[in-house]
């Protein structure tokens, strides 16, 4: 992508933890808080030693990183030049709202702003900015720097280029990025997220099983199901003929969503890397040895 200067406002564990991803793959990395610089290194330095003993990194990069970024107390100062702005100060919107002012007054339009938050709607993050195009959410998922995803989701105002530049971007600190298409409250993952967590404390208060059973039973079905090739992918490998055939298999009526689903899923299996499987034999092939992995680790194999 060529050089990237990325500033990350707020260095607790979510700005830090995705500071040290864009460290590590060669950003030009500004860490901003109201703290002492100190504590910022510091907090940044622990989450570097915790993905070094992690096998994530070794120690000779995090050493290189860690030297190579820049710590402020000046907010306009940090974003100077700044291509990529990940804000993740605390879930007050006037106080996100005076940041992206002070931020834009610097940059201009050309700088993406990223917030991390879990609730503010990005319209609401962008009303009244200067250029709310490029204000969007980046919503990483805890803990932000081993956990590749980060969930994108634009406002009423956001510019289409600011998203796909915010992708970019990310990709290229080893992030997995995901749009979310329209703004629901928990947005995509803490929406599947919480469901399947009310399931199972139905279950438990039920009488339906343990605490422990519960997590067991995700652990060692779908949770590592889910973990290799997500739900639709899994469900699709499921049924010889994926969803165009799993209204026959199971009696039910088929629906026009089933064709949406099926091609989805052609489109999934073509975008994979031939590595991980690009055909329904390659990914079964693919999943299989995943699964041993996982089950190795477990010290179930």
């Amino acid at each position: 992508m060529g050089n990237i200067k990325a500033v990350f406002v707020g260095t607790g564990m979510i700005g830090a933890g995705l500071a040290a991803n864009a460290m590590l793959n060669g950003y030009e990395t500004v860490l901003y808080d109201v703290v002492p610089p100190e504590k910022m290194r510091q907090n940044i330095s622990h989450i570097l030693d915790i993905l070094v003993e992690a096998g994530a990194a070794t120690r000779e990069q995090a050493d290189a990183a860690l030297n190579a970024c820049q710590f402020s107390n000046d907010l306009e100062s940090a974003v100077r030049g700044a291509d990529f702005v990940q804000e993740c100060i605390p879930e007050r919107l006037e106080l996100k709202k005076s940041t992206y002012a002070t931020i834009q007054k610097v940059t201009g339009p050309d700088a993406i702003i990223c917030s991390s938050t879990s609730k503010l709607f990005p319209t609401k993050l962008q009303d009244g900015a200067l250029y709310p195009q490029s204000i969007l959410v980046g919503h990483p998922y805890n803990p932000s720097y081993l956990l590749p995803l980060i969930e994108l989701c634009g406002g009423e105002q956001t510019a289409p280029e600011a998203i796909e530049k915010a992708k970019e971007i990310y990709t290229g600190m080893g992030k997995v990025a995901v749009v979310c298409k329209k703004e629901i409250y928990g947005f995509i993952v803490n929406r599947l997220s919480w469901a399947a967590l009310d399931a199972a404390k139905e279950c438990v208060r039920d009488g339906v099983c343990s605490v422990e059973d519960m997590d067991k039973a995700i652990m060692f079905g779908p949770g590592m199901r889910m973990a290799v090739t997500g739900q639709l992918l899994t469900i699709s490998l499921g049924v010889d003929g994926g969803f165009r055939a799993i209204a026959e298999k199971y009696g039910e009526e088929p629906t026009p969503w089933n064709e949406v689903y099926a091609q989805g899923v052609d489109e999934e299996i073509a975008n994979r890397d031939p590595s991980m499987g690009n055909t329904i034999e390659g990914v079964c092939k693919f999943r299989d040895h995943a699964f041993a992995e996982l089950l190795k680790l477990h010290k179930l194999l």
